[in-house]
């Protein structure tokens, strides 16, 4: 008899009843697991129910805290189970003055911190969000009680500190959590506190999760996750630490060879940095003069004779270490293997990288662990074997046994457009263009029984200068959503629920990631218009990346990295229209290039 009888209002669906067997017996055997189950197939409860079945130990990962408050509600509504949700220190830390802007050294910012060893037994009974907020408003009302009792009071150098006589009610929102999480059979945690190593080990001190199965949820990101784990600098940081060294350590108090040495290094460093702007990655490698030259050594004992008198000021007069910044991003470009440096240009002007390329070596801590990866649409079998570096794992497409698992999506191509960058660095090929699509994009919308869904390929096209706005008509305005940093999931599904919208979203952009516009357990989305091929920019890193794996497998890997990330995303976005077995959409490939016999194959009805 299955233990699901015994949770109340859930049952297994088809799909989920059907594995169920497979997976236990293989996550008994510290098997790996690849699944890939449409959007709104039930993932998340499917995760739940294993782990209500097997009694185990889980970390369930996810891209976003925003995928916290989904899996709170699932285990609600079904399991009840003990779940623990790990914030991270930004999201908790009730003091901010404790911070610095833009700070990415490796300094602890708890060091010293009159909270860090006041914990408390942190009860995760609601809504994440709602408990970060709480858990942050209680620990601040606190501190000010004890402030208002003098069991908080100042030193001489302006620092808080408790009296040791006095009792108190402060507390650390941050280690209040992390050490009530960790006494959890299941936690809920970010990709970064598992493949980033640093506070991997920070967070759990130990490199053996035998004792644990691991969950990476929306598998699909960690590619693009490892690849932005490196390091950056702009020249605007390398400014400020010559002006820091310059105000700290002045040459004519520090008439030493290593400070002569350390202001020419600032100086070469910060002209290596002179380069034109580039709107895509490219190749970078420091010149032979300046690694000749170079002693990070000497940086970091300036680095560490900055931290001395930083520290012996109030926390709030304190100032980022850009020498340490420097120091950090210089050992790990001349001591990280299988990584290159690129840089390209944003809003804030050139920005130098460190980019991996072996996402195998951020994987190997799961050699000995049950995983599962889970995803609406999971990279190929030959992807996880020759990049992600797992041979032997167990690839389960729901769809492929059980039709329509997530309801059925109904492909259809649409030729006459193209958003080629030929086209779009024309303003007499492009607006055209851009007008012939909001025609189509109008006529599909007035026809649809539910919003519209238009997912574009880059954000340039949705705003600003010849952008897909200025095309549309006022008759519809009212009812376009368009996608900004800003925007909320709450705000697009209350207006759902009222109107039929129309909504454009960028690949990759938290809309076409997340978002979720169910009533009654159907999808108000009927269509999604695929407006161009979400093809990656083939730059220099993308060129390298794939030339070292080539090497590395001895296989043609371009289709594999390439073409395969296109149709991913294109996956993920029509994934946003069915949210349950019985939903019906159609999906409209906008684009010449979806006629090729590659594309055909794959979205053929």
């Amino acid at each position: 008899m299955h233990r699901y009888l015994y949770v109340e209002g859930f049952r297994p669906r088809g799909w989920q009843d059907g594995i169920t067997s497979t997976i236990l017996s293989n996550l008994n055997n510290n098997g790996k697991i690849a699944l890939e189950a449409p959007t709104g197939s039930g993932k998340t409860s499917f995760i739940l129910y294993l782990a209500f079945l097997s009694g185990k130990k889980f970390i369930y990962s996810v891209r976003t805290h925003n995928e916290f408050t989904r899996i709170y509600e699932d285990n609600k509504r079904f399991f009840n189970l003990d779940i623990a949700y790990m914030f991270g220190k930004k999201s908790l830390c009730p003091l901010p003055d404790r911070w610095l802007e833009n700070d990415d050294s490796d300094r602890d910012i708890c060091t010293g911190c009159f909270l860090k060893d006041k914990t408390i037994d942190v009860k995760f009974d609601m809504d994440p969000e709602e408990l970060c907020n709480f858990l942050l408003r209680e620990s601040m009302e606190n501190i000010n009680i004890d402030i208002k009792n003098r069991s908080l009071v100042k030193n001489e150098r302006g620092d808080y500190y408790y009296k040791r006589e006095k009792k108190s009610l402060g507390f650390c929102p941050y280690y209040s959590v992390r050490l009530s999480a960790l006494s959890h059979n299941i936690i809920v945690m970010t990709y970064n506190y598992l493949l980033n190593p640093g506070i991997r080990y920070r967070t759990f001190g130990i490199e053996n999760f035998n004792d644990y199965c691991i969950v990476f949820d929306e598998a699909h990101n960690i590619d693009d996750f490892v690849e932005n784990l490196g390091r950056s600098l702009r020249p605007k940081t390398v400014e400020r630490a010559i002006e820091q060294s310059m105000n700290y350590f002045p040459v004519k108090e520090y008439k030493c060879n290593d400070r002569t040495r350390l202001g020419i290094m600032l100086e070469r460093l910060l002209s290596e940095l002179d380069l034109n702007e580039s709107g895509t990655l490219k190749r970078f490698s420091f010149s032979k003069d300046f690694i000749d030259n170079l002693d990070i050594d000497i940086i970091k004992r300036f680095s560490d004779m900055f931290n001395d008198i930083n520290e012996k000021n109030p926390a709030g007069q304190r100032h980022r270490n850009y020498l340490e910044s420097l120091y950090n991003f210089l050992y790990d470009v001349f001591n990280s293997e299988n990584s290159g440096l690129y840089y390209y240009s944003d809003k804030n002007g050139i920005l130098l990288k460190i980019m991996y390329y072996d996402v195998s070596s951020f994987l190997r801590f799961l050699n000995s662990s049950p995983v599962i990866f889970m995803s609406g649409t999971m990279p190929s079998p030959e992807h996880i074997s020759l990049v992600w570096g797992f041979e032997n794992i167990i690839y389960i497409s729901v769809e492929k046994i059980f039709k329509n698992a997530g309801g059925e999506k109904k492909y259809h191509i649409v030729t006459g457009f193209t958003t080629l960058n030929k086209y779009r660095l024309k303003s007499d090929t492009w607006e055209p263009m851009l007008k012939k699509y909001m025609d189509f994009i109008k006529e599909r919308y007035n026809s649809a029984s539910g919003s519209v869904l238009v997912a574009v390929p880059a954000y340039s096209i949705l705003s600003g200068d010849k952008s897909i706005s200025s095309f549309i008509d006022d008759d519809i305005k009212p009812h376009v959503i368009i996608e900004t940093r800003k925007l909320s999931f709450s705000y697009i599904k209350g207006r759902a629920l009222r109107e039929k919208l129309l909504i454009f979203s960028v690949h990759g952009g938290k809309l076409l990631e997340g978002v979720q516009l169910v009533n009654k357990n159907r999808s108000l989305i009927s269509d999604v218009i695929i407006m161009g091929l979400p093809l990656i920019p083939m730059d220099d890193y993308r060129t390298d990346k794939i030339k070292f794996i080539e090497r590395q497998s001895k296989r043609n890997m371009q289709d594999n990295l390439y073409y395969e990330n296109a149709m991913i995303k294109v996956k993920q976005a029509a994934g946003r229209s069915t949210r349950s077995e019985n939903d019906v959409a159609d999906i409209w490939l906008c684009d010449d290039r979806f006629s090729s016999a590659y594309w055909r194959d794959i979205f053929q009805n």
